[in-house]
């Protein structure tokens, strides 16, 4: 390499860096020069815009000739200081400023180290290359220099923010002044004589009309320079006031039809304000001369329109739905749907032949969009009207709207039934009878009576359950105390139907808690529907309501199958066929299928052979859901453990927080289990971490004794019903692992009971009897379920069950005792399974007491020994 003999010889980098600097040079000068004039001449500015808008407003030819000159001179002078000022704080800004404008935006100043020279070693020949590369780099440094914007700010030279305030008035004044007037200096000859320019510029008037609010639209100002063709909705409040005129001002105006005219409002102001009711003109004049005037057409306010979209329908709950649409040429503000019987129409037989009672027309309020605009709308009125007296006759139905104006619309349909809830049970719609005709007019109440009385003669004929029985009981007894007293009140006429319709209710809903009873009774409401020809979103839902009493129904055969397990081995079972839910699912939609399309004889049939199905279910239940219900028997039992031990955890840590809290040597200070007395020595756990932080712990506060006894009751009731639902034991191991539960439920009774006494300490001995019992009594369980599916399997397939023998899953893969995907085999041929079980079981131990491993991780640990 060539090295140069002159260190401060120049190389092509920097040349081109200098070159482009040069261009940013010039920018930041020029941005130095328009931050130093707006920051010098911003009051001039400032005061140009006041004298241009007080000039705008006309204020000048309003304080005279002298006010005007004042100002004028007082303007002068402020300009010329302002001038001043700023000229003698402006200077062109130099090309060393900008520079170092530049220079302060790069890292390291690399324009200013350009400008450098060598000061040692400047004939060495390695020094020199090594400046030549500092050279280069601060160049390629300076060559990315950019000149920033100028910053115009002035905010800290005008904190009143001065300039703002004249930049709104002269924007104000372009906006809403008009023509100024010609200002006139001479002060008037004689005294009390008008000047030059009161001549010239005449009184000062001003216009403006108000569309109405609801329209939208804004306000118009009246200018000279606005047309004076005007076109205006109806109901547009028009303003004209005059200011400082003389007498012979006269306004004439042919859109109010009132002839509205000037009055003083205040000293030298007169003013009147009309509305625009037709077309026409108004306009000014004074002494005859005319000042402004202006031609009206008026727009009209159409009235809104109403129309139903569709028929009254009715909804799956029973709900009436009612689509309706409005508009309006400004939006409509409201409207309602006025229901009355249609007295014409009703068939006036058994207890509706005697005239009705008075009743007022129900009124309901029409949904509006809760946002958007409200021209057009098309909504749905959704309203249960199953209670009124009036469901399921005949009305007549009134729709209105009205706009912001007043206006209204109004559309009729006749020939409607007054939707309401649909009861498919005859003995439902029986007490609903009764109760119309009671609502229809209180002289129907002997009548009512009697059909009452003959509906509960027999209950156990008619009733299938004592709630509706006996809810239609007390109203037949409210009902006669009431006749007894005199005339039916219509208060008491009210609870009576009250009474009525929730029997009503019971009756179609049931009470029954029998999965049998609800399939059947789902099955008879479908049936019934299909005869009276039910909509589709009728049967869509009784459908549904069949599916779920199905499945119902198949949990309880499920656990007759469990409790009579060894019954139904000894049944024949050829010669059966077997029945999947999936077959039940496809048969249950071809049912719906078949209604919605209109075929209701073949949807009824299917329905009769699917009742026949079921009812031969109930003596041919497979065998084999024991082993799927005693595995969520197992699960429902190792949950319970699971919460045993939490309650045991939450137990120790009140304890803990319960000793924490006491001083040494006090008395009834809470003894840890196992600790013995303070001062003996206690066998250390070496290595053992220190427990973390628990709530209850450290003054923190924990759960009560009480609250702990509540949890543990809670517990024993649930190991209670888990136990009622074992079936007979099958093998030695079964009894004692019943015998074992049996003792873990007295255990949690004890623990109760040392809870509620607030003694923790021997709660803590009595939960963990509880653990021991429950584990045993797992392990017993699991041993009876793995010996009985064995001897099933040693019993061969048997016709018509459908059910693999060889202990295998569909895949081929070998299945464990429990039905879990895993071999029985010796995967570990050579070694001791016993030993290796044992060592992965303290494993396990060990892992879950380091309180320092992830909560995670813990969880699964401690899940791993609740199991095994």
């Amino acid at each position: 390499m060539q090295t140069p003999e002159d260190p401060t010889t120049t190389d092509d980098p920097i040349a081109t860096a200098e070159a482009r600097l040069a261009t940013q040079i010039r920018r930041a000068r020029r941005a130095l020069a328009a931050e130093r004039v707006v920051r010098g001449f911003w009051p001039v500015a400032t005061l140009a815009m006041l004298a241009g808008a007080v000039w705008a407003f006309g204020v000048l030819a309003a304080i005279g000739p002298v006010g005007a000159l004042a100002a004028l001179v007082l303007l002068g002078l402020a300009l010329l200081v302002a001038l001043w000022r700023g000229a003698r704080g402006f200077r062109w800004p130099t090309r060393a400023e900008a520079v170092a404008r530049l220079d302060a935006r790069l890292p390291g100043r690399p324009i200013s180290a350009l400008q450098d020279r060598i000061a040692i070693g400047a004939n060495d020949p390695g020094t020199q290359a090594l400046w030549a590369r500092h050279l280069e780099r601060m160049a390629e440094r300076a060559a990315a220099a950019r000149a920033a914007r100028p910053d115009l700010r002035v905010s800290s030279r005008d904190p009143w923010a001065l300039r703002l305030l004249a930049l709104v008035a002269i924007i104000a004044a372009a906006l809403f002044a008009r023509a100024p007037a010609p200002v006139e200096l001479a002060v008037p000859v004689g005294p009390g004589g008008p000047s030059v320019a009161d001549i010239a510029a005449g009184p000062s008037y001003e216009a403006w009309a108000n569309p109405p609010a609801y329209t939208g639209r804004p306000t118009v100002y009246l200018t000279e320079d606005r047309p004076r063709d005007l076109e205006l909705p109806i109901g547009t409040e028009i303003t004209v006031r005059v200011y400082g005129g003389e007498a012979g001002f006269a306004l004439s105006e042919s859109v109010s039809g009132a002839g509205a005219g000037l009055e003083p409002i205040a000293e030298g102001i007169l003013s009147t304000t009309f509305e625009a009711r037709r077309p026409g003109a108004f306009g000014l004049t004074q002494q005859g001369r005319e000042l402004a005037e202006w031609q009206v057409s008026i727009l009209p306010d159409q009235p809104p329109d109403v129309a139903f979209a569709e028929e009254v329908t009715q909804n799956v709950s029973g709900a009436m739905e009612l689509a309706y649409s409005a508009s309006d040429d400004y939006g409509v503000a409201g409207g309602t749907a006025r229901i009355t019987l249609d007295l014409d129409a009703v068939d006036r037989r058994f207890g509706l032949d005697a005239a009705p009672e008075p009743r007022e027309a129900l009124v309901l309020d029409l949904p509006l969009p809760l946002t958007g605009d409200t021209d057009r709308i098309d909504e749905t009125l959704v309203e249960d009207l199953s209670r009124h007296p009036w469901s399921g006759l005949p009305v007549t139905i009134e729709l209105q709207v009205f706009d912001a104006a007043e206006q209204t619309a109004e559309a009729e349909a006749g020939d409607v039934t007054l939707p309401g809830r649909s009861f498919f049970d005859p003995l439902a719609r029986a007490v609903l009878e009764q109760r119309r005709d009671l609502l229809w007019n209180r002289e129907n109440a002997p009548r009512v009576d009697m059909m009452l009385r003959t509906i509960t003669h027999a209950p156990e004929d008619i009733f299938t359950g004592p709630t509706a029985f006996m809810l239609v009981r007390m109203a037949l007894r409210r009902l006669g105390y009431a006749r007894e007293d005199g005339e039916l009140s219509a208060a008491e006429r009210d609870d009576v139907a009250e009474l009525l319709w929730n029997a009503a209710l019971a009756i179609e809903d049931g009470t029954l808690s029998d999965a049998r009873e609800r399939l059947r009774r789902a099955q008879d409401r479908l049936s019934e529907a299909l005869r009276n020809g039910a909509t589709d979103d009728e049967i869509a839902q009784l459908m549904e309501e069949l599916r779920q009493a199905m499945q119902d129904y198949m949990q309880q055969l499920a656990q007759e199958a469990l409790r009579n397990a060894d019954d139904m081995a000894q049944q024949d079972q050829q010669n059966q066929m077997q029945l999947s839910q999936d077959q039940l699912q496809q048969l249950l939609d071809r049912i719906q299928e078949l209604a919605e399309s209109g075929q209701q004889e073949q949807a009824q049939a299917l329905l009769e052979q699917l009742r026949q199905m079921l009812e031969n279910l109930q003596m041919q239940v497979q065998r084999g859901g024991q082993g799927q219900q005693g595995q969520q028997m197992m699960q429902e039992l190792q949950d319970t453990l699971r919460q045993q031990q939490g309650l045991a955890d939450d137990s120790f840590q009140e304890l803990q927080r319960q000793f924490n809290q006491g001083q040494p040597g006090q008395q009834g200070q809470p003894q840890m289990p196992g600790q013995g007395q303070l001062g003996q020595n206690q066998p250390g756990q070496p290595g053992q971490q220190p427990m973390p932080s628990q709530p209850g712990q450290d003054g923190q506060p924990g759960l009560s004794a009480e609250q702990l006894a509540e949890r543990q009751e809670a517990l024993r009731q649930m190991l209670d019903g888990l136990r009622g639902r074992l079936p007979a034991p099958g093998t030695e191991e079964g009894a004692d692992a019943r015998e074992r539960l049996g003792d873990a439920e007295d255990s949690m009774g004890q623990a109760r009971d040392r809870l509620d006494e607030g003694d923790l300490s021997g709660a803590l001995d009595r939960q963990a009897d509880v653990m021991d019992a429950l584990r045993d009594g797992i392990r017993g369980l699991g041993e009876e379920m793995q010996q009985a599916q064995q001897n099933q399997g040693n019993m061969g397939e048997q016709p018509g069950e459908g059910y693999a023998n060889d202990n295998r899953d569909p895949l081929g893969r070998p299945s464990g005792a429990r039905g879990n995907i895993r071999s029985d085999e010796n995967m570990l041929p050579g070694v001791d399974a016993m030993q290796r079980a044992r060592e992965l079981f303290d494993e396990i131990r060990r892992r879950a007491g380091e309180q320092s491993r992830p909560t995670e991780e813990l969880d699964y640990l401690r899940r791993l020994l609740d199991r095994f």
